[in-house]
């Protein structure tokens, strides 16, 4: 692939992330007993907004893309015009299909190849200076490896004891 290309689907993996983000905030932000009525009333503008992001995709991904829909957005009437499942209904249309996209682009680019080679090269580089001596367990180790991760801003996936390794219950 080349470098043209594999950055130009880097670009748009992250306007697809970006969306997705702004998707989650949006459904997320309205409160109270009647936050459902405008929870998904944005659905118009995200699917104008992946339309583009996959109009753009599409002629760069060499892979089958009839899996991903496009929104014919003359005919999908304003917020107000429908009741808020049938808003929702489109939102999560709209979030379905953008996740699609999100796993294509990542594919395309090798995006977990690439990820995976970055966090090895990453735990390779400093593990030692995490580590201030001989460790005595595994669990030392794993505690090592738990602090570069946490500093570089990625979190465990479950909580547990650190010094048992166990799952806390």
């Amino acid at each position: 692939m080349d470098e043209e290309r594999k950055n130009q689907l880097k670009q748009l993996l992250r306007s697809a992330t970006a969306l997705q983000g702004a998707m989650r905030e949006s459904a997320a932000s309205p409160t109270g007993t009647a936050a459902n009525v405008g929870r998904y009333s944005s659905y118009k503008t995200f699917m104008r907004k992946y339309n583009e992001v996959v109009k753009l995709a599409v002629p760069l991904l060499t892979i089958n893309t009839t899996i991903l829909d496009s929104f014919t957005l003359d005919t999908i009437k304003d917020s107000g015009n429908y009741t808020w499942p049938q808003e929702k209904e489109l939102f999560d249309s709209t979030y379905s299909n953008l996740v699609l996209l999100q796993s294509l682009l990542e594919n395309a680019i090798g995006y977990a190849e690439d990820e995976t080679h970055s966090l090895t090269d990453f735990i390779e580089a400093n593990l030692r200076k995490a580590i201030f001596k001989t460790p005595e367990k595994e669990v030392d180790v794993q505690n090592a490896v738990e602090s570069l991760l946490i500093g570089r801003s990625m979190v465990k996936g479950i909580d547990y004891d650190r010094e048992t390794g166990r799952v806390k219950s």
